[in-house]
């Protein structure tokens, strides 16, 4: 998987570096966008959940499909019936991700090239082999964000309740989505950011104790205490993320006009990601925040000259690659081109 990681940035950085230099300006990123789909589109047995969503889809009786929205029990059965096997259902999936995200950053991000590349060092791109159901989700709102920026809400909201076809925990963030949309003081986001890191394991207990055992009575969740410190890591990615945070505060000016619904968002993610830092399945819900960090960051970097925005740039993507590399360190990556 690390040849594969080092390929991809290759390929990124040689078409922006093409249609940089070319007189006559063509845009050459979806070239970019095809080499994503097919990488993700063409993968065999890569992610934890990949024999899950194979098993799925060869066995509609699988134990497994009573976990699963019934949205892709339908596209399942529709692949099946035209005599496509599970390749089909990975293809499409990844299709689906990256032509939200690839449409959503042509839309809002200044930079591209810039936020593509993010996209991938950031692990978001790689996270969504794994999670696929969560990643279609965070797509459509992704691409649909521009709507809520407009203020487009029947449009956004239609958005949001087709999201939640594909996967439910749209509906649990959606409030989240709304707050952010007001203005804060940095000072208040900044507060809200500390408690988060440095209390977001009592936070977490006060959820374990008095919300998770209601929960759990309904049927709806099977994780139990024991499984809260599944998928932990250093802590120092967590710090790393805490630090962004931190500098996009620094450099938030209000007199932008949109530029602080981005920033509510990634704040919002941090907030969650530290609060159930500690219990993966719930940590995930900041994949439908965090994400927009890879719009916001190009912003920011006008705000440096040339050699500072090289600098800092090279030193964030430096920061994320070292991370990428240690989480998919030993991960192998296999093909199958066979559709039938």
């Amino acid at each position: 998987m690390i040849g594969l990681i080092f390929f991809i940035i290759s390929v990124i950085l040689g078409v922006w570096s093409i249609e940089s230099i070319l007189v006559r300006k063509i845009n050459l990123n979806i070239i970019v966008f095809w080499v994503l789909v097919i990488i993700a589109g063409l993968r065999y047995n890569v992610g934890v959940d990949y024999p899950v969503y194979e098993d799925i889809y060869n066995d509609p009786y699988s134990v497994y499909t009573y976990s699963i929205e019934p949205v892709w029990l339908i596209i399942n059965k529709v692949l099946y019936t035209l005599g496509l096997n599970s390749r089909a259902f990975f293809f499409l999936t990844s299709l689906m991700i990256m032509g939200g995200f690839y449409v959503g950053i042509r839309r809002m991000s200044p930079n591209f090239y810039i936020s593509i590349l993010l996209f991938v060092l950031c692990g978001f791109y790689f996270d969504s082999m794994n999670l696929v159901r969560q990643y279609v989700a965070v797509s459509l709102l992704f691409v649909a964000f521009t709507f809520f920026l407009n203020g487009e809400n029947i449009k956004y909201l239609l958005c949001v309740l087709l999201a939640a076809l594909f996967h439910y925990s749209v509906l649990v963030i959606f409030p989240f989505i709304l707050l952010s949309r007001f203005r804060y003081s940095n000072w208040l986001l900044a507060i809200i950011l500390c408690i988060s890191y440095f209390g977001g394991t009592y936070l977490l207990n006060l959820i374990v104790s008095y919300v998770m055992p209601s929960l759990m009575e309904l049927g709806r969740y099977q994780y139990t205490v024991e499984d809260f410190d599944s998928g932990i890591n250093t802590g120092i990615l967590k710090l790393f993320y805490n630090l962004l945070g931190g500098f996009t505060l620094l450099l938030y000016t209000k007199r932008v006009q949109t530029q602080y619904v981005f920033v509510n968002m990634v704040i919002i993610g941090l907030v969650l990601y530290n609060t159930f830092y500690l219990f993966m399945p719930a940590r995930r819900l900041y994949l439908y925040f965090f994400p927009y960090i890879v719009v916001l960051f190009p912003y920011y970097l006008r705000k440096f000259k040339l050699t500072s925005q090289v600098i800092v740039l090279v030193g964030c993507c430096l920061g994320f690659l070292s991370f990428l590399i240690k989480s998919n360190w030993g991960i192998p990556y296999s093909f199958d081109i066979l559709f039938l």
